[in-house]
């Protein structure tokens, strides 16, 4: 049997003491909110507080083979899922003063390397005040290396997301990975334009910059959702409107706008897909590389 400390570190989570707190493999989690312990009577403990079951919990980790079929499995008892809890409040806390202490150091983008960047990838349009510039900012490989800020809106607790770029600002840094959140992300956006019309939510910053640089007309506001799975969970304004989805020309972006499609038409919304050609982006269509179908 797999001890807790091992599907902690398999599942890329964060061991601390005598339990363990990892992203759930049961759900599109992105704040981690799986609990892992071991029982005193050898049994494997686990509770998502995000709300899965006990029962589809166990069924994700079998079938990432971290789990058998013949072991010993419980609930997590009250004491450590509050222990727990209070760990996970403090890591997100921890991570949400890191994210705003990026925020406050960065400068405005244009005129930066930051600008550069994004004027070689095509984009003409004016540059909102939710993106900054830090000329040396963290990197998960333990090095500083110049970033482009996004502010992340909409959501519980202070988050930006960094895309690391070269020093010059010709494209983005050979380090992996070349983009990272910096706090609970989930459910918010990098709001790029706020004009009163359409709602237009990408993938991507570029690609938002990208409808706004010609390839969409009238007044528009547009939102980043960062990712995929950012589009699913997006918290949408609470008076519905008319909303426009334009993901990736990939099966995962076209998965992610469906859904985020059918929540929105549940709330009232007049919602149309614009998705990219297959395999591009918005940015690609932009440069040339695609042509819009």
């Amino acid at each position: 049997m797999r001890d807790a400390e091992t599907i902690t570190q398999a599942l890329g989570g964060r061991w601390s003491g005598r339990s363990g707190i990892a992203c759930c493999p049961a759900h599109d989690d992105r704040s981690p909110s799986l609990s892992i312990a071991n029982g005193h009577s050898g049994q494997l403990l686990l509770t998502c507080h995000a709300g899965c079951s006990f029962v589809h919990v166990l069924e994700a980790l079998k079938g990432l083979g971290l789990a058998g079929s013949q072991e010993k499995y419980a609930p997590l008892s009250s004491e450590v899922v509050r222990k727990n809890r209070e760990e996970e409040r403090r890591q997100t806390l921890r991570r949400a003063e890191i994210a705003q202490s990026v925020w406050k150091e960065a400068q405005p983008v244009c005129g930066t390397p930051g600008e550069t960047y994004l004027r070689k990838r095509g984009i003409t349009c004016p540059l909102p005040s939710s993106l900054r510039y830090l000329d040396r900012c963290w990197h998960p490989a333990a090095k500083q290396v110049p970033a482009l800020i996004g502010y992340v809106g909409g959501t519980d607790t202070f988050a930006v997301h960094r895309t690391y770029l070269r020093i010059d600002g010709a494209g983005k840094t050979d380090l992996s990975p070349s983009k990272a959140m910096l706090g609970a992300t989930k459910g918010g956006a990098v709001q790029l334009s706020n004009a009163p019309g359409r709602l237009v939510v990408t993938e991507g910053i570029e690609t938002g910059l990208s409808l706004l640089s010609g390839l969409m007309h009238g007044p528009i506001e547009v939102w980043a959702a960062l990712s995929a799975s950012g589009m699913k969970s997006l918290y949408l304004p609470e008076h519905p409107g008319e909303l426009v989805i334009a993901p990736d020309g990939d099966a995962v972006g076209r998965e992610a706008a469906q859904v985020l499609a059918h929540r929105a038409y549940a709330l009232g919304w007049h919602v149309s897909l614009l998705p990219a050609p297959d395999g591009y982006d918005w940015n690609d269509v932009l440069m040339g590389k695609a042509k819009a179908q």
